[in-house]
């Protein structure tokens, strides 16, 4: 059988057929997850480890620094507001917080930490899909105590309470 010889309905309907299954798969495969925004996806109890070098620059003129790796545990606010606990020890706990300014995937923040004397915050924030986590890159000056902290944390998403 020629081409020719097929009626002109049968090929309109085959015609109308493929265009249908194109038009569905089309259709579900806009259907997938839709990917959240940054600002939603910070959005969360954080918790994991921050890797710190305190550096202080004594009377003399010289640097002496000091490297510490502690917990901490952050919690991002809807607001785009932020606050973080570093547990250097059982007795000293270093409170950070902050606004963050989020620019596509780029998140930059500034905020204080609180140690002996307030020091200025700065930094930025990676939200990493898969496996989900949050490196936080920071710096907190303090300019009359010639004290500088840099920090590198990385944390994963705190599982949520369970409910009784």
């Amino acid at each position: 059988m020629r081409p020719k010889d097929i009626p002109k309905t049968i090929i309109k309907m085959k015609l109308k057929t493929i265009f249908a299954v194109a038009a569905s798969v089309v259709a579900l495969a806009s259907c997938g997850q839709k990917v959240k925004p940054v600002s939603e996806q910070l959005v969360g109890q954080w918790t994991g480890t921050d890797s710190i070098t305190v550096t202080v620059v004594d009377s003399t003129g010289n640097q002496v620094a000091q490297e510490l790796v502690a917990p901490i545990d952050l919690e991002y606010f809807a607001d785009s507001t932020f606050t973080a606990a570093i547990k250097v020890n059982d007795s000293t706990i270093i409170n950070v917080g902050g606004v963050a300014t989020i620019a596509e995937d780029v998140v930059t923040f500034t905020g204080s930490m609180q140690c002996v004397e307030p020091m200025d915050l700065n930094g930025s924030m990676t939200f990493v899909v898969e496996p989900e986590a949050l490196n936080v890159t920071f710096t907190a000056v303090n300019a009359a105590a010639n004290t500088t902290h840099n920090g590198k944390a990385s944390l994963t998403r705190k599982a949520a309470p369970v409910q009784q």
